[in-house]
């Protein structure tokens, strides 16, 4: 998924945004996307039964960046298709996120 965030920055020519973030106490985002000038977090998980255990990193991660970050999280994973979570969150299909991921690159593009 990594991957294919980077592939999706390139093909619009641009240098790739993305981070990683770990709290002290070893909780951990896998992926960070600078989009729009906030940071959107992105769980990466092989469940195909996501629950709020793997949106809690998203949680925390909120509460810390506030103003910073987007405000939903999304965790890709292996659901059929899209579904929501608690807190406002979205549960995807991994072979959403690369078009997903484009579609709002390219709308914060210059004109």
């Amino acid at each position: 998924m990594v991957t294919e965030a980077a592939k999706a920055f390139m093909v619009l020519g641009r240098k790739p945004e993305l981070y990683f973030w770990r709290s002290h106490d070893g909780l951990e985002v896998d992926l960070l996307i600078a989009i729009d000038g906030k940071l959107q977090p992105v769980e990466i998980k092989l469940t195909a039964t996501p629950s709020v255990g793997h949106v809690a990193p998203i949680n925390r991660f909120l509460a810390v960046a506030g103003d910073e970050s987007a405000a939903q999280g999304i965790l890709v994973c292996r659901v059929e298709k899209e579904r929501a979570l608690p807190n406002g969150h979205v549960a995807m299909p991994w072979q959403s996120f690369p078009d997903w991921l484009g579609a709002r690159l390219g709308s914060d593009l210059p004109a």
